[in-house]
């Protein structure tokens, strides 16, 4: 009896590294697939071959990873970040200034600003700089959410450092014009917009709507935020 449980226990650890390296070569084999759909434009294709996958392996980061940036390609970035956040956890190294990962945020946020959920857009831009501490672009997005919702100083220091990242985007330039043309700084705002125009080749129109949907959305913001005030009162 001894003998035969001594056989057993032995033919188990025998099959538990076999099973898991099969496991493994599986996960591996689906996700080369899922790479070679993804490189041909067959986004279904390749989130499925990762979907399988992540069957084979639950805890295959790059799988993660690789469906994450198959969903943004698709334009589902819920999914993506949902992956990016898994691939994160279970391998950290992933997400250190990874270009996919922070654009991923920068995007979502992005859409969540134009939609004045502007809690929603500050957390994904906070994200994104918490990646990628030195992406120009986050820091110029974050301070266009905060100037709609009236945290003027803090915008201006977000477009401040924004500038010193990469000095040649005149958006950056015109929205800092407008945020300090809030606060009554006229010669600041004068300069700031003059510089805007001369990098944009001194095409004003492209300039002015853009600021113009900016107003609007704080315009509009500033509405919702003085019904929320009556509503108190």
């Amino acid at each position: 009896m001894k003998r035969l449980l001594s056989i057993a226990i032995l033919a188990l650890t025998v099959y538990a590294p076999s099973a898991s390296a099969q496991h493994d070569r599986y996960a591996r084999k689906y996700l080369k697939q899922g790479i070679e759909h993804f490189s041909k434009g067959d986004l279904a294709g390749a989130i499925a071959d990762y979907d399988r996958a992540l069957n084979a392996d639950p805890k295959f980061a790059e799988a993660y990873f690789n469906r994450g940036k198959a969903r943004r390609a698709q334009g589902d970035l819920d999914g993506a970040i949902a992956d990016y956040e898994a691939a994160a956890e279970l391998d950290p190294q992933l997400a250190l200034n990874n270009r996919d990962i922070t654009q991923a945020y920068l995007n979502r946020g992005y859409i969540r600003s134009n939609r004045l959920d502007l809690d929603g857009a500050l957390a994904d831009f906070d994200r994104a700089i918490r990646l990628d501490p030195k992406d120009a672009d986050a820091y110029f997005k974050r301070g266009r959410a905060l100037l709609i919702e009236g945290n003027v100083n803090f915008a201006i220091a977000d477009f401040d450092k924004s500038i010193s990242l990469d000095d040649h985007n005149p958006l950056v330039f015109a929205e800092r014009a407008l945020a300090h043309q809030n606060l009554g700084q006229k010669e600041e705002a004068k300069k700031d917009f003059e510089q805007g125009l001369k990098l944009n080749n001194d095409l004003r129109l492209m300039i002015d709507i853009h600021l113009l949907d900016l107003q609007m959305q704080i315009k509009e913001m500033r509405r919702r935020q003085a019904a929320v005030h009556r509503n108190i009162a």
